[in-house]
């Protein structure tokens, strides 16, 4: 030590650890005792006292649980020490050195490390590693400390360069990286995702109730929480896929809608796995996301998930326009689709007509339309053109059709009961997409033993880059055939799918017939249930032509609808209608046609 100093330094102590390893190889007692003992080697004063001793208990510092890369503002123990210096008394520094075990119990960054050399060097505090020579009072000192300080993050970026290669390595064969498995799948003991059937059957059935009976995800999600169904988390800890922890679930059976659109969307349930979808807390945008070249097993077909992220998009508007602020309730909110706007060369659906009111002056009564969203100017820069029109006339005329629909079910049950795949089929295409998925499996192996053979010099460069891209080649056509066969199946399922939808028909058309069916809510879901879209055509207004309201030159008026069913177009034939609507004193009607 100095040898002018005459009062032997006070010690503080900072202790850090961070990963369960950490904890197990550097834990708090290890790291105490080993600063203790680098204090007492200090030697003594000429008086015989000690040249270094501990502050006090009050002045050990601990953040157990913090990463090294976590900034100093967000590490508790590294913050009450920062308050116990700004805030001594008299300005008085409550100790004149900090020990750490080792110099990346700072800092594995080292940003962070010279944030800390400032900040004690600006307060006349110096530091000791127990396990560097470190002495910050000498210009040598504070030198080896930023060039240990480089070392360590180097290992660092090293490291984790490795971890992310041998994590890619791995997802290559299959091996899931979340801590748990998703719900409707088990590890197995190559960390595998494996079908797991208790909750795989509840995953077929929110897609069922989502896709065919035409239910949103919150009514899902109340069914679910009525049938006392266990959520993902609590039913994780039941079957020991996730250790209980800290997590409270307050009702382990409350779904919520957020949960059933989440399972919905996910495309884990068609065996692809995607990871690096998130940067730190940042969620990454979609096309940034890579995906596993492993196929695991599917819980989901292909056409049944297509529809379903097709009806997220119509739920979402359902939920958005059903009622107004006078909690009217229009039948066909997300059904009717405007072609006033639409370009058909762009990426996007026709916008939804939405409902709207207003009170008319003289008789001063609420009248209720629909119109184009794209009235709304917030939300687009080109308006539509198309005139809101009366929601009473569509909405009978699609009451109507559904009835007509309804009155005789059977020849078109029947008829999709003869299109459907026989079982022989079926067999055959779920047997060859199982081979067709082992082989696209056993490609990440062969790709490695490629690697292998490569590093051991057993081929040259022409040649592994002709393995490398034959492999590349046949990873593509086994994806291609892949996707045509869930294609196949899903055209299969979705045949039984048109089938339960007719027996829900059966079970709902009768009391509609026999003028029963009163209540708006109960009419609006029978529609949604049999009608998958209406669109809504116009032609451009003539002098003929008597508006209310405004008129202006470029306006266009609504005058015929085609309504698209949630059955295939080519069943119902004998069922299409199309919808003529002239304006007249203001007022829209239909006039029913036959197709020729």
């Amino acid at each position: 030590m100095n040898k002018q100093q005459t009062a032997p330094l006070r010690a503080a102590v900072y202790l850090r650890v961070s990963t369960d390893d950490q904890i197990e190889k550097y834990g708090i007692p290890l790291q105490k005792a080993a600063v203790e003992a680098v204090v007492n080697s200090k030697g003594k004063l000429d008086d015989g006292s000690p040249a270094m001793v501990l502050a006090g208990e009050q002045y050990i510092y601990k953040d157990e649980g913090i990463s090294g890369t976590t900034p100093l503002e967000e590490r508790p123990g590294f913050v009450l020490m920062k308050e116990d210096i700004e805030n001594a008394l008299g300005g008085v520094k409550p100790f004149d050195i900090v020990a750490v075990y080792r110099i990346d119990r700072f800092a594995r960054k080292l940003k962070i490390l010279l944030e800390v050399i400032d900040y004690f060097e600006a307060r006349d505090i110096q530091f000791i590693s127990a396990n560097e020579s470190i002495d910050t009072s000498t210009p040598f000192g504070k030198a080896m400390l930023g060039i240990i300080g480089v070392i360590a993050e180097l290992e660092r970026e090293t490291t984790k360069a490795r971890t992310q290669a041998g994590k890619e390595q791995a997802i290559e064969r299959g091996v899931y990286m979340g801590a748990s498995a998703p719900y409707g799948y088990v590890k197995d003991k190559d960390k595998r995702l494996q079908i797991f059937p208790p909750e795989a059957d509840i995953v077929r059935s929110i897609f069922e109730m989502f896709v065919v009976e035409k239910r949103n995800t919150q009514q899902i999600a109340d069914r679910l929480t009525d049938k006392k169904v266990l959520t993902p988390l609590p039913s994780a800890i039941k079957y020991e896929k996730r250790k209980a922890g800290r997590t409270k679930v307050n009702d382990p059976y409350f779904w919520r809608d957020s949960t059933v659109r989440d399972i919905v969307k996910d495309e884990v349930y068609l065996g692809i796995y995607h990871y690096n979808k998130n940067q730190g807390t940042k969620r990454l945008d979609r096309s940034l996301w890579k995906e596993s070249p492993y196929r695991h097993g599917d819980i989901v077909d292909l056409g049944t998930f297509e529809l379903a992220q097709r009806r997220i998009k119509e739920d979402i508007a359902l939920r958005n326009s059903m009622k107004t602020a006078d909690n009217h309730l229009y039948l066909l909110s997300g059904l009717l689709k405007c072609h006033a706007c639409y370009d058909p060369h762009s990426d996007r659906d026709p916008l939804n007509w939405t409902g709207t009111s207003k009170v008319i002056k003289k008789s001063n009564k609420r009248a209720y339309y629909y119109q184009c969203g794209a009235k709304n100017t917030k939300k687009y820069s080109t308006v539509c053109k198309a005139i809101p029109f009366p929601a009473d006339e569509i909405e009978q005329f699609a009451t109507d059709f559904v009835k007509n629909l309804l009155s005789d079910p059977e020849s078109v049950y029947n008829h999709v009961n003869s299109l459907q795949s026989t079982k022989v089929k079926k067999r055959l295409l779920e047997k060859k997409q199982s081979e067709v998925t082992k082989l696209l499996n056993e490609l990440p192996r062969r790709r490695q033993n490629v690697k292998r053979m490569y590093k051991r010099c057993d081929i040259g460069d022409s040649e592994y880059d002709e393995e490398m891209e034959g492999i590349k080649a046949k990873e593509a056509e086994y994806k291609t055939d892949l996707d045509a066969i869930q294609l196949q199946i899903g055209e299969s399922k979705l045949s039984d799918i048109y089938t339960r939808t007719l027996k829900l028909f059966a079970k709902k058309y009768k009391p509609f017939l026999d003028g029963l069916m009163t209540d708006r809510q109960e009419v609006s879901e029978l529609i949604h249930l049999i009608v998958d879209r209406i669109h809504v055509y116009t032609r451009k207004a003539t002098k003929n032509d008597k508006i209310a309201g405004r008129k202006k030159e470029d306006q266009v008026i609504p005058y015929q609808v085609r309504i698209d069913l949630r059955l295939p177009q080519d069943m119902m034939k004998r069922f299409a209608q199309q919808g003529k609507f002239e304006v007249k004193n203001a007022e829209l009607w239909a006039q029913e046609e036959s197709n020729p």
